[in-house]
């Protein structure tokens, strides 16, 4: 325990480096994952960009808290502080000290929760990238690591073995690591499918940017399907447009027969909300798929409203089990 305590003493001294010197080493190794689903199993997610955001305090484990001394403690707070913020609802980790042995690799990292209410980590995966190559996966046991509170990160050390290694002889000057959540989360819809008429009428721009959404959403869990608003905005005679793409996990096409679309503020008041008939759209096995949502004027309940990262997006699918 306290590996990475090594990597912040002067050589060959028991004083603590400089926070700008510490920030220096690890500013880099920052990574924030969002969960491949909501964790209450919802198949609705809030528009990119328009998430609410969140920022996280430092909760450190009875055993650290009773162990480091009040510089070690201030030094924990000071690079927490620094971290993102992170989505609200989402969990991830953010590794912050690497330090390599002849029998592994030890890592220590902020286990992160974004959610209101408790979280508690089990048995997750864990990988280290290099760049862009994996460095290393194992799983582990965090059982010690104890209940994390609402909006806190709890720093942890994790050894990952030798035998866990798929690469050698590595220069760890640009890494970081990843949360894997269960054993299949790896589906990630990133092939766009656009209907023939919507690319007709797309520019290779807009085309560019509906890919880098794609490939920046998280994984998702296996058999399910999430809608993501990417775009919004108001017609010149009063109509709401809403870009919604439907991302598809499951093994077979997904034909909704309709859809109940709702976008609201964040103060939770409806802007515009309907029952929408959806029997032309087919999503494919591991597919995404823009689609525009028309709300008529005489429908918005808030005529004229102002939308810029101000708005998010629920969509329901009543027939869905």
């Amino acid at each position: 325990m306290f590996t990475f305590l090594k990597k912040w003493l002067n050589k060959d001294q028991e004083e603590m480096k400089s926070l700008e010197e510490i920030k220096r080493d690890v500013q880099e190794d920052y990574e924030v994952s969002t969960p491949p689903v909501s964790p209450d199993g919802s198949e609705v997610q809030f528009t990119p960009g328009a998430n609410p955001t969140v920022r996280t305090e430092l909760s450190l484990h009875p055993s650290w808290e009773e162990q480091l001394d009040s510089e070690k403690k201030y030094t924990l707070r000071f690079l927490q502080s620094e971290l993102p913020e992170m989505v609200e609802g989402t969990m991830g980790v953010a590794g912050f000290s690497l330090i390599p042995s002849e029998e592994g690799v030890t890592v220590a990292l902020f286990f992160r929760n974004g959610l209101k209410r408790p979280l508690e980590f089990n048995n997750v995966g864990l990988t280290i990238r290099v760049g862009d190559e994996v460095f290393a996966r194992h799983q582990f046991d965090l059982k010690e690591l104890g209940i994390i509170p609402p909006l806190t990160s709890r720093p942890w050390e994790v050894f990952f073995p030798k035998e866990t290694f798929l690469m050698d002889q590595v220069a760890f000057d640009r890494w970081k690591v990843q949360l894997n959540l269960g054993q299949q989360i790896s589906v990630w819809p990133k092939h766009l499918d656009l209907d023939p008429q919507m690319e007709e009428r797309m520019t290779e721009l807009q085309k560019l940017k509906l890919l880098d959404i794609v490939n920046r959403l998280p994984a998702m869990r296996p058999d399910h399907v999430e809608f993501d608003g990417f775009d919004i905005g108001w017609t010149k005679d009063g109509r709401l447009v809403v870009g919604v793409l439907i991302r598809n996990a499951r093994r077979r096409p997904y034909r909704p027969k309709s859809l109940e679309v709702k976008v609201t503020d964040r103060k939770n008041n409806v802007i515009a909300q309907g029952k929408i008939l959806t029997h032309n759209i087919e999503v494919r096995p591991g597919t995404s798929r823009p689609w525009m949502v028309v709300f008529p004027a005489e429908t918005v309940k808030k005529p004229g409203a102002e939308l810029h990262r101000n708005w998010l997006l629920r969509v329901t699918d009543p027939d869905s089990k």
